[in-house]
């Protein structure tokens, strides 16, 4: 099925709830703003953040880290994170995470704490968006094609109204790495 949500839209219900949570005018927050350099939050905000996000659209979005999947998945993270900070391969496959980082965002030695630190309002909103792209490919209930947004912004089937919910951001993220590694690794071995 395709993803409805616009990304403008979800940016700026992003920015709605950090100024909930962080008790600061939405207008101080910019789309571009890190979410924990420049707004200041902690990881307990992160967490919230994640939980808001994830009920106000009807998704599960990722608890664990790209790089820990990654780690998961080939048995060490030394691909993709050395005793220098991010490889290469580290940046490539946080770029094509769910979260999109710009390739000006990060940089080959970047410490992972430091990618957490500058992870910004249009990241967690492009990773909300993009679990919408692991839709069912029909709808559960009628077998429509068409996912649209219904009046109160959720993610609906077209044809008959049903609440749509795309796969676990975690499951998606395992599914990234598996990917990319296959791409990227197997053909360098």
């Amino acid at each position: 099925m395709n993803n409805p949500l616009d990304l403008d839209s979800v940016i700026a219900s992003t920015r709605e709830i950090l100024a909930q949570l962080l008790v600061i005018d939405v207008d101080d927050i910019e789309a571009n703003s890190s979410i924990v350099e420049d707004l200041s939050a902690d990881s307990l905000d992160i967490v919230d953040l994640s939980f808001q996000l994830g009920r106000q659209y009807g998704c599960t979005l990722p608890k664990t880290t790209v790089l820990d999947h990654a780690a998961a998945v080939c048995g060490d993270i030394h691909e993709f994170v050395n005793e220098s900070g991010l490889t290469e391969n580290g940046k490539a496959l946080l770029e094509g995470s769910l979260s999109a980082y710009a390739p000006d965002q990060l940089r080959v030695g970047m410490k992972p704490g430091d990618v957490f630190a500058v992870t910004t309002v249009r990241n967690w909103a492009e990773q909300c968006r993009n679990v919408f792209n692991y839709l069912p490919a029909t709808c559960p209930e009628c077998a429509g094609h068409q996912a649209v947004l219904n009046e109160r912004q959720q993610v609906v089937c077209a044809s008959c109204s049903a609440r749509l919910t795309p796969a676990d951001g975690d499951e998606i993220s395992r599914r990234l790495v598996e990917t990319f590694v296959s791409a990227h690794l197997e053909e360098n071995a």
